[in-house]
């Protein structure tokens, strides 16, 4: 291993093997988006991987403890309630027809291709973000309050994250996305560093005070005051969220181990 990772890092790692009962393997990869990501191991598979990127900084940190935190809460629970999202060809088909008549309109201006691939990126980031940035919240609140020494570390990673969530806010973007989507990312990422700034002291809401859908950021903050703070919770919240989108239908939950034979290599 080529990580050169900071003692608290390497604490919160030993904590994963010991409520999962799987060790880590890490693995160089170069074609990364990010310095890094990990894999949660299935029963098949001896090792949760870790991909990393030689070239990487200190952020590295903070990542691999955030993934750390997922996988601490869902062992945590009963093997039966280890539920993941999914989605399907239903699915998919139920959200493009709630956003159809935008995608008409942007089409006239995007080839075929394109707006073809987009739309995919629209969809798949919509269902990531909502089921992963409840618990998100959660994970992040127990680095701050448990691991002082990686606060540093995390207030940069999540002002890197703000700079580029903040980028959707433009006019350019809500002109070339479904208003759907558009509402409801910017929605949630409202809510998400409204509880960020409280955590880190930090105004990260500055950018979003003519947010056109303020209201319903502030609202989603309200739901999410009612968090019951484990992976049960996560579910229950990843819900609440979903119903107050109107996105529902836009995933449906399998047990974790109900992945396809090639999940250990997709990215």
């Amino acid at each position: 291993m080529n990580l050169d990772l900071i003692q608290s890092t390497k604490n919160i790692i030993q904590l994963a093997e010991d409520v999962s009962k799987k060790k880590f393997q890490f693995v160089e990869k170069q074609d990364l988006a990010y310095f890094a990501r990990v894999k949660p191991a299935r029963k098949n598979m001896p090792f949760h991987l870790i991909y990393y990127k030689t070239e990487h900084n200190e952020l590295i940190n903070h990542l691999v403890v955030h993934e750390c935190g997922h996988i601490i809460r869902m062992f945590a629970v009963p093997e039966e309630n280890r539920l993941i999202p999914k989605t399907n060809n239903d699915t998919k088909r139920t959200s493009l027809t709630e956003i159809e008549g935008d995608i008409n309109k942007i089409s006239s201006s995007m080839p075929f291709n394109q707006l073809a691939q987009i739309v995919n990126m629209w969809y798949s980031g919509t269902v990531t973000q909502v089921t992963n940035q409840p618990p998100d919240l959660m994970i992040e609140k127990w680095i701050h309050d448990d691991y002082q020494d990686l606060r540093e570390l995390q207030l940069q990673s999540i002002i890197k994250q703000h700079d580029e969530s903040i980028v959707a806010l433009s006019n350019r973007v809500a002109r070339l996305t479904p208003r759907k989507i558009y509402e409801v990312s910017n929605v949630m990422n409202y809510c998400f560093f409204k509880y960020m700034g409280l955590y880190l002291n930090t105004n990260f809401l500055q950018p979003y005070w003519d947010f056109k859908y303020k209201r319903k950021g502030e609202e989603l903050a309200r739901i999410t005051l009612d968090y019951k703070d484990d992976y049960l919770g996560d579910l229950e919240m990843i819900n609440k969220w979903a119903e107050y989108l109107e996105i529902t239908n836009w995933f449906a939950w399998t047990d974790f181990e109900n992945v396809p034979p090639d999940y250990q290599n997709q990215f």
